[in-house]
């Protein structure tokens, strides 16, 4: 028994396979790099940071036809108090107020014994370990004439990392990248079949 164009049809099933890896590739890319964008909007939603910071921190490890997955990576240390909600921004001459900060969004906190400096170069939020009186010993005069009150640390809010892994970020960032990649797979086989 012979059908007529089944030969034909076979040519063409096997060569749309082979244009539809790549597509899904493509797709997945695509929706790699929308998700780097609408995962920043979603921490700076939380937190109070630039979405230019979160965005500097994901790397996106794009997809080879061949793999079919997408990777988006981040990595960082915690970061300064500065790039949150500070207040005072930058040191006074006169006797500072308390010192507020502001990590996630709507949630301002009175930090004591911290104060804003400036320190190799750069503006920051610092903290005494040992507050005067809490030492145990005398302190000594610098060259200035002054007991300073050593050590000092600066103080640090969460990494980027972490506040992607935050649940409810890690579930829209998810439930993104299933609605994305619905419609531009969908786009990608269209634009095969035309």
């Amino acid at each position: 028994m012979k059908v007529e164009g089944l030969s034909e049809a076979i040519k063409g099933t096997k060569a749309l396979k082979e244009r539809m890896q790549p597509a899904a590739s493509l797709a997945l890319n695509r929706v790699g790099q929308g998700l780097v964008t609408e995962a920043a909007r979603k921490v700076k939603e939380t937190y109070n940071i630039k979405a230019a910071d979160v965005k500097s921190a994901i790397r996106l490890v794009l997809s080879s036809p061949d793999e079919g997955q997408a990777f988006i990576k981040a990595k960082g240390r915690n970061l300064p108090v500065t790039r949150f909600k500070v207040t005072p921004k930058a040191p006074t001459a006169k006797r500072q107020k308390m010192v507020k900060v502001a990590i996630k969004r709507g949630e301002s906190k009175k930090v004591g014994n911290a104060f804003v400096a400036t320190r190799r170069g750069a503006v920051g939020v610092m903290k005494r370990q040992k507050p005067t009186g809490q030492s145990g010993r005398a302190r000594i005069l610098n060259a200035k004439g002054f007991r300073p009150e050593l050590p000092i640390e600066e103080l640090h809010g969460p990494a980027i990392p972490r506040m992607l892994n935050e649940p409810q970020v890690l579930e829209h960032i998810q439930g993104e990248a299933l609605d994305r990649m619905e419609k531009r797979l969908v786009h990608e086989i269209n634009r095969i079949l035309k």
